[in-house]
C-alpha cells in the first residue's frame, strides 16, 4: 500500500457508556441529525477508556454514574470526508441515580427507553451493536 493511501486512514478509540436507570436506557440524539446514540467520544491520550466514558457521560449529560461494567467492544469502519476510518468503541453500562440530566452542546435530545425500544431505534454505528450487549 502506498504512502498516499496510507494518509488517508485513521484508527481511533472511543469509549461510551449506556446509562441506565430502573430499567431504561438513555439514548440521545446529536444535534442536526436523526441518529441515536450514548453519551460517549474520542478517549484522550494516556487515558484510561474507563475514565473516558465516565469523564464523556458527566460532560454530555451532566451526570455521574455508578456501578459502571464493561459491557464490550465493538468497532466500524466508514469513509468521513475521504479519509477512511476504523473506529473502536470500549462500550460501558453505569447506574445512574436520577432519570432528570442535562444535555450538553453536543446533542438536541435525549430518552429514556426499554432494550425493546432501543433495538428498534436507528442507531448511530457507535451504538448498533449496543442492544446486544445489555
Amino acid at each position: 500500500m502506498g504512502k498516499e493511501k496510507q494518509d488517508k486512514r485513521i484508527q481511533e478509540l472511543n469509549a461510551y457508556l449506556v446509562p441506565s436507570f430502573q430499567g431504561k436506557f438513555l439514548v440521545v440524539r446529536r444535534r442536526g441529525s436523526s441518529i441515536w446514540e450514548f453519551p460517549g467520544g474520542g478517549v484522550d491520550w494516556g487515558e484510561d477508556p474507563y475514565t473516558a466514558a465516565i469523564r464523556e457521560c458527566r460532560e454530555e449529560i451532566q451526570l455521574t454514574p455508578h456501578s459502571v461494567k464493561l459491557v464490550g467492544i465493538t468497532s466500524a469502519t466508514y469513509d468521513k470526508d475521504g479519509i477512511e476510518k476504523h473506529s473502536i468503541y470500549i462500550v460501558y453500562k453505569g447506574e445512574i441515580s436520577s432519570d432528570k440530566y442535562e444535555l450538553g452542546l453536543e446533542h438536541e435530545e435525549g430518552r429514556w427507553v426499554s432494550l425493546t425500544e432501543l433495538q428498534f431505534m436507528h442507531l448511530g454505528l457507535n451504538a448498533q451493536d449496543i442492544p446486544q450487549m445489555l
